[in-house]
């Protein structure tokens, strides 16, 4: 990102002319704008919930937008792979994004301090979807962009817009714009106004031969060198400002002083790279010219990767994570905002990872740069050569999905069967939000949400409530990019999805609340509440789940809607009757996944509670010799008399005890029914039809889980 606080100096200074961006071509970083975008958003876009990509979409089509109604012509350029020689640098860079992340995890909402930021995982394929849509000419570079943007911004003649201060040391022609002082927002009559900086003046003002601008750049500290000179230069400034900026003003008056006469670029490069080390007594190595050599004479990288796949990342239809892992065997995964109690996000998605490896290096072994705890540490993995690559979900199941949803579902189906071993009630809320995200935002973000109260107030809400969710949305994102990425790398066997339209990070988090979840999916209709039932299905499908649901005629008008499900119900059931039936059942080698009792008043009104609790076990019991996992769907308050009411409480207060002190799942129905009224008929025994669709939505919810 070039050297530090030399934009700074520049301000500072006032070197820049004021300028009017108008009728123009314009080189633009990408990489740079993206980040710009998406930190500078206002309001500020989310960090902490794996990101916003609907409202970053809508600030990037603005930018656009503006340069459009300035008739100012775009042609973007986007870093690729880093070279070896850069590997130092780049770990020290996700060292501190990882200590950002922590900040930002660990902070309340719009909280954390100003600087401190964490790009979401899917910002830069969304930015690139944007740039297909829009037909804004771009090319992904095989190695970093600068060598390409001075290029083409010296043939077309025009400026860059970048934020790095690597382009105030190369010869760009018709100078450099800095992103903090493009003011696109404030476009008048068809002009943005801004910030030119030339090299020249630069040059001009500390009386500097322009081919020393490389050596500067060497020794004041780059990506590549920086020389250690405890001080020596700062001391010899006259400068006023902090300690970074005397040193810069040190280097540039001693550069200056160097005797050049009679020397050609080369000779005086080398010759001031001498004197300046001898100054500080250091001895010259290779680091110096090395780095010096990178704006000297910038070239194009090159790469192993067959031309076909080199042709696809330039035209950004495959990730530059390609070259990495193909070139240097590593991959260094980008930090996320995520539960750091935890282990990272990126593990959920690891087979996924070890497929993409497999497809480029076949079983070579590859070392990854991940969190470990709140470390960065790489870790090799001998990758898997594969054929053929699914995500455990056959193309026939997704028959009645639309096409931009059929990789998302895929990706879900993934996710959520990988969280087996440790899904808790809140992934499940996750799992529910998703799938309700995709069926809402077919719309566009917010049209189909406005039955609910306070967009705002979702938007803004406090969302890491639940450490839990957000770490089953991070690992979400996880799988999703890298499926994405090698969706692409199979050459799309599955249509590629709008990505900023797949996840918006507060308003998912928002949705995980179940009493927010349910006031929405009351408001689907038509379309799209059949597309969010078809959702459903094919999870259950999926899962090849067998759940049995029985207890009393309460179940009469209940539906969960859940494939694979079998429900029945017998007037007047009792614990006694239910487990009579399931011997029935288990005389015919029945075996179910699930099996879900619903207890009713039938016992209470026969039997005192010590009589009860007996049967309750001894059913229970019964059910796990032909179940995996157990569950109780609890007694619904009754209004018959004061005594049954008592009784029926005492029960369910012991049973909602009682079953998870016995790894046996619970649902608690007196709560839900005894907050709201309407959902029990008249006769106070059988719920109502809003009743029993809420026993519906419970018995599905917990079927899935």
């Amino acid at each position: 990102m070039g050297i530090s606080k030399l934009q700074r100096m520049i301000d500072d200074l006032c070197f820049c002319e004021e300028v009017k961006v108008e009728k123009t071509s314009l080189i633009i970083d990408g990489a740079a704008l993206y980040y710009c975008l998406y930190y500078n958003s206002d309001p500020k876009l989310d960090q902490r919930c794996g990101g916003d990509y609907p409202g970053f979409k809508d600030d990037v089509c603005k930018f656009f937008e503006a340069l459009k109604n300035c008739e100012v012509t775009p042609y973007i350029f986007l870093d690729g792979a880093a070279g070896s020689e850069k590997q130092k640098t780049l770990h020290s860079r996700l060292k501190r994004r990882l200590e950002n992340a922590k900040t930002i995890a660990e902070s309340e909402p719009d909280a954390a301090p100003q600087g401190c930021n964490v790009l979401p995982p899917l910002v830069k394929d969304v930015f690139i979807e944007i740039l297909k849509e829009k037909d804004i000419e771009f090319k992904q570079c095989l190695g970093e962009a600068d060598p390409e943007v001075v290029s083409a911004a010296n043939q077309k003649q025009c400026a860059v817009l970048s934020h790095d201060a690597d382009f105030c040391i190369y010869d760009v022609n018709k100078g450099f714009l800095h992103l903090d002082n493009f003011e696109w927002k404030r476009k008048k009559d068809g002009k943005i106004p801004a910030k030119l900086y030339t090299r020249s003046k630069f040059c001009e003002h500390f009386k500097l031969d322009p081919a020393l601008m490389p050596v500067f750049a060497s020794i004041a500290g780059n990506d590549y060198s920086i020389l250690k000179d405890n001080g020596t230069f700062a001391n010899e400034s006259s400068s006023s400002g902090e300690y970074r900026i005397k040193r810069l003003d040190g280097i540039l008056r001693f550069l200056s002083k160097v005797n050049l006469h009679g020397l050609n670029d080369s000779q005086k490069r080398e010759r001031a790279l001498s004197q300046a080390l001898s100054h500080v007594g250091k001895e010259e190595n290779q680091t110096f010219k090395l780095s010096i050599q990178k704006y000297v004479q910038p070239e194009k990288t090159s790469s192993e990767l067959p031309s076909w796949v080199s042709k696809k990342v330039e035209r950004g239809e495959i990730t530059t994570f390609v070259i990495s892992v193909v070139d240097q065997k590593t991959m260094m995964l980008p930090v996320l905002v995520e539960d750091f109690s935890q282990r990272s996000s990126y593990t959920a998605a690891y087979r996924i990872r070890q497929y993409f490896y497999g497809l480029l290096i076949g079983g070579q072994m590859c070392t990854e740069y991940d969190r470990d705890r709140e470390e960065i540490k790489d870790k090799r993995h001998r990758c898997v050569s594969v054929v053929h690559v699914t995500l455990q979900v056959q193309t026939s199941a997704l028959e009645n999905i639309p096409d931009q949803l059929k990789l998302p579902v895929c990706v879900t189906v993934f996710w959520f069967n990988n969280l087996k071993l440790g899904q808790k009630a809140e992934t499940v809320h996750c799992l529910h939000a998703l799938l309700l995200g995709f069926v809402c935002d077919r719309d566009g973000p917010g049209k189909s949400l406005s039955s609910l109260s306070n967009m705002t107030d979702i938007l803004l809400a406090n969302t890491w409530k639940y450490p839990r969710v957000a770490h089953a949305f991070s690992q979400w994102l996880c799988c999703m990019r890298q499926s994405l990425h090698l969706n692409q790398l199979l050459c799309s066997p599955l249509p590629e999805p709008q990505c900023a339209r797949l996840y918006c990070g507060p308003l998912l988090h928002r949705l995980a609340d179940e009493e927010t979840f349910e006031k929405l999916l009351k408001t689907l209709r038509g379309k799209k509440k059949k597309l969010y039932q078809d959702l459903k299905t094919i999870f259950h499908l999926l899962a090849r789940k067998k759940t049995l649901v029985i207890g009393d005629s309460v179940l009469k008008d209940v539906d969960p809607e859940i494939p694979a499900t079998t429900l029945t119900y017998r007037s007047g059931a009792t614990a006694g009757d239910i487990e009579a039936k399931l011997k029935l059942l288990a005389q015919d080698e029945h075996r179910f996944d699930k099996i879900v009792i619903h207890v009713s008043n039938n016992d209470i009104q026969n039997h005192q509670l010590e009589v009860i609790k007996p049967k309750i076990e001894s059913v229970c019991n019964f059910a796990k010799t032909m179940s995996d996992s157990v569950g109780f769907s609890g007694p619904l308050p009754s209004r018959t008399n004061a005594h049954i009411i008592r009784s029926l409480s005492s029960f369910n207060c012991w049973l909602s005890n009682w079953c998870p002190e016995n790894n046996v799942g619970f649902i608690n129905n007196w709560k839900m029914f005894g907050l709201k009224p309407g959902l029990i008929e008249s006769n106070h025994i059988y719920p109502t039809r809003e009743g029993a669709d809420l026993i519906s939505r419970k018995l599905a919810k917990f079927i899935l889980s």
